[in-house]
């Protein structure tokens, strides 16, 4: 007898965890369909926040980039007035070159004539009143000597500062040339970041990380 009244019990036990795991099937069911959508908005907001720190990234990257092409630029026409206004002093120097090579050349032939004159009137020193023709053009020989010898002091003076001239011509000639390559670096990268962060957003959004459906799995 005590059997049979086991046995019923536990028949109504067997029924009532039956509907119990019926309910909490039902139950847990429900609430999942419920999470989905938070989960669904959860991953949805973690994306776009992906998307924003990426552009924002991005647009860092791109001011730094343009902050430094301003520069570069600006640095470039600095470095072309001052290779103008080097230029322009070399070809000033070069022509005060010429010039002082005239005028020594003339300086130093108007002596040879001098010297020539002198020693004929020195040859022919018997036929001239006490010799004042001699003392006239050895004063002047003198003269023409001692502004010769000025020329060739400025002359020297010159060539010294044309070659420092030229030197510094070169080195911002070499300097100009970095910089418009940097010029073109730098734009050019920014073309590429610009294109590779389309390319990669429009990837972002076609390949989107599968939404988790783990939340309610404690049930």
């Amino acid at each position: 007898m005590a059997t049979g009244m086991e046995s019923n019990d536990e028949d109504d036990e067997l029924k009532n965890l039956d509907k119990e795991i019926s309910y909490l099937r039902s139950a847990k069911k429900e609430w999942f369909e419920k999470a989905r959508p938070v989960s669904d908005e959860l991953e949805r907001i973690a994306q776009r926040e992906r998307e924003c720190i990426d552009k924002q990234n991005h647009l860092r990257s791109k001011q730094h980039d343009r902050e430094k092409l301003q520069q570069t630029d600006q640095h470039v026409i600095d470095l072309k007035a001052e290779l103008k206004q080097a230029k322009d002093e070399n070809v000033k120097l070069s022509n005060k070159v010429i010039n002082l090579k005239q005028s020594l050349d003339k300086a130093t032939k108007f002596s040879k004539d001098q010297k020539r004159k002198i020693t004929e009137l020195e040859n022919n020193m018997v036929t001239l009143p006490e010799g004042k023709m001699v003392d006239v053009s050895v004063q002047v020989l003198s003269e023409t000597e001692d502004r010769a010898t000025v020329i060739e002091l400025q002359l020297s003076d010159t060539m010294k500062l044309l070659s420092k001239t030229q030197v510094h011509l070169s080195n911002v000639e070499e300097q100009l040339t970095v910089a418009k390559q940097v010029t073109a670096a730098t734009q050019q990268r920014e073309l590429q970041e610009s294109g590779n962060f389309e390319l990669q957003l429009e990837l972002s959004k076609h390949h989107q990380p599968t939404t988790c459906t783990g939340i309610l799995t404690g049930f």
